[in-house]
């Protein structure tokens, strides 16, 4: 499906890319972005000298155990008074909601631990207040990054 896959992250980012649909298929949670990732200039690929977004592309992670119990969701909103109120959303509640259109993740920050990645995100929605703040923790050890090509003159 796609020309390049790799299973190392070093050298990619998901910092301020967009996933606008979300798969779970045979114990693999994928995640698509139609506007790409980051790669690095330290990526082999690479040959800009900068870090030079993709086509459209797909992270792909493995969960352990194979079950959708392997993601877990927490969406974070403000109370009137400015108290922040965390919500925990079952993973089909959350998949559904971004398929359906209702809303798309950016991602902010990644953090990886020991069979675990967790996400810092904003989820962008059409009305006020326009984003909501949230955490993705995905049980898994492995991610394969895959696209097509290396846009060049999409660069950071």
């Amino acid at each position: 499906m796609y020309q390049h896959c790799e299973p190392d992250s070093r050298h990619i980012t998901l910092h301020d890319c967009h996933a606008e649909k979300i798969n779970f298929e045979k114990g693999t949670l994928s995640f698509f972005f139609p506007d790409g990732f980051w790669v690095t200039q330290h990526h082999p690929l690479n040959h800009s000298g900068s870090i030079v977004l993709t086509s459209a592309s797909q992270a792909d992670f493995q969960l352990i155990g194979g079950k959708l119990d392997g993601m877990e969701v927490s969406i974070f909103q403000k109370s009137p008074n400015g108290t922040a109120i965390r919500e925990d959303w079952a993973p089909e509640r959350f998949i559904n909601s971004v398929n359906a259109g209702d809303f798309d993740i950016e991602f902010i920050a990644e953090y990886k631990g020991c069979q675990s990645f967790l996400f810092k995100c904003w989820i962008w929605f059409g009305k006020a207040p326009y984003h909501f703040e949230c955490e993705i923790i995905l049980h898994s050890e492995t991610v394969r990054y895959c696209w097509d090509e290396l846009r060049y003159g999409c660069v950071w």
